[in-house]
């Protein structure tokens, strides 16, 4: 009889610290769960901005061109009427400057764009291990049941 208390006392620590080791491990599920959420709003949110860059980086495109357009046209016509060369070099000079100051925009937005697609990259990761955690937690739950029914069993 004090065997039989004994390995049932034994057993019952055993489910105890098992079930404390369960319960922290929902706690770090729920975190994780409440970060991913996080994660997943400030997702929509970038996405949301990246949609404006990419109009915005379309609009500066559209223009970029219209202006090239533009200096050319200029350009040859004064070339045609006489304009000297000084002239010339100053609006290619002015055509290169706007040239490159849109480049430097093109690639902040792409830069902007690998930012995103990090952060995608990471919240995936995250995903991935919450649905590991999750596995996990659920298995020691089936072992738990199957626990309780082999004990109600044996009774």
């Amino acid at each position: 009889m004090k065997e039989v208390m004994s390995s049932l006392l034994d057993k019952q620590d055993r489910l105890i610290t098992e079930n404390t080791a369960l319960k922290l491990k929902v706690a770090e599920c729920e975190k994780v769960s409440a970060i991913n959420q996080e994660l997943k709003e400030e997702i929509l949110e970038i996405r949301k901005q990246n949609d404006i860059l990419k109009t915005t980086c379309l609009n500066y495109e559209s223009s970029l061109k219209s202006l090239q357009a533009k200096v050319q046209d200029r350009i040859t016509n004064r070339a045609e009427g006489g304009l000297g060369d000084n002239k010339v070099k100053e609006l290619r000079n002015e055509w290169k400057q706007k040239q490159e100051e849109e480049k430097v925009k093109l690639s902040e937005m792409v830069r902007r764009q690998i930012q995103e697609n990090m952060k995608v990259a990471v919240i995936e990761v995250i995903e991935e291990k919450e649905n590991l955690v999750q596995d996990a937690v659920d298995k020691k739950k089936n072992l738990h049941d199957l626990w309780d029914e082999e004990k109600e069993k044996s009774k």
